[in-house]
């Protein structure tokens, strides 16, 4: 049987040392920058950078996401979210580039049944950019969304999928790094089938969880992670 341990946004937080485990596979959902509250630059770094070593001790047990909060920060994005470190940014996007090789991607699949990414996949934005991908199951999702994270990393902001007016994620048509809660709850992609999409981005106070969707955002209250096993 095998564990796969699903871990909240970071966002410079240290609890997530509580949660890891070398047996399991610790799937960290992304926002590793941006903290709520203020917490010096040398200490976002640090704990980055652990996240990062320990990846490379458990290669095989560690899988990284990018979130809003890390895209923000990647070469050629021009889109700021709120908290943007505007005086470190250079500094962060150093970090993420030169650490790019540790990341998976944007979505990870466990089997035929889940589907992990920072904030959910929806219908209006698979129709609009992988509309053959509708409806594939998850290893196959995980693949095709994954291919145009590296050919097309623009699909994935905000200014160019919402509605007209929207500036919090509240449109069916936001991608899988934006979208809040209530909007893809209307268009999970999966909402008819029996496949579960776990997600973080948005906070809640501790793991939740619907028909369709798990919400893992909660280390900000809870030091706490979403575990599957997998026979």
């Amino acid at each position: 049987m095998t564990t796969y341990n699903i871990i909240g946004d970071i966002h410079g937080r240290t609890n997530w040392k509580e949660l890891v485990d070398k047996t399991y596979i610790n799937i960290f959902v992304g926002d590793f920058f941006d903290p709520y509250t203020w917490i010096p630059y040398a200490d976002l770094r640090r704990n980055f950078l652990e996240i990062i070593a320990f990846k490379h001790k458990f290669p095989d047990n560690v899988i990284l996401l990018y979130g809003n909060h890390d895209y923000e920060y990647l070469p050629g994005i021009f889109e700021e979210s709120n908290r943007y470190d505007a005086l470190n940014a250079r500094k962060i996007t150093k970090l993420l580039t030169d650490n790019a090789s540790s990341f998976y991607g944007v979505a990870y699949a466990i089997g035929e049944r889940y589907l992990v990414t920072h904030a959910g996949l929806t219908r209006p934005w698979v129709m609009k950019y992988i509309p053959e991908a509708v409806d594939f199951l998850p290893s196959k999702m995980e693949e095709a969304v994954n291919t145009l994270w590296l050919n097309d990393k623009l699909a994935f902001g905000f200014s160019g999928n919402g509605d007209f007016g929207d500036y919090n994620g509240e449109s069916i048509g936001h991608s899988p790094l934006w979208v809040r809660p209530t909007s893809f709850g209307k268009a999970n992609v999966y909402s008819q089938t029996d496949v579960i999409q776990v997600v973080g981005h948005t906070k809640v106070k501790t793991i939740t969880e619907t028909d369709n969707a798990i919400f893992v955002d909660c280390l900000g209250v809870s030091t706490e992670s979403k575990k599957i096993r997998i026979d």
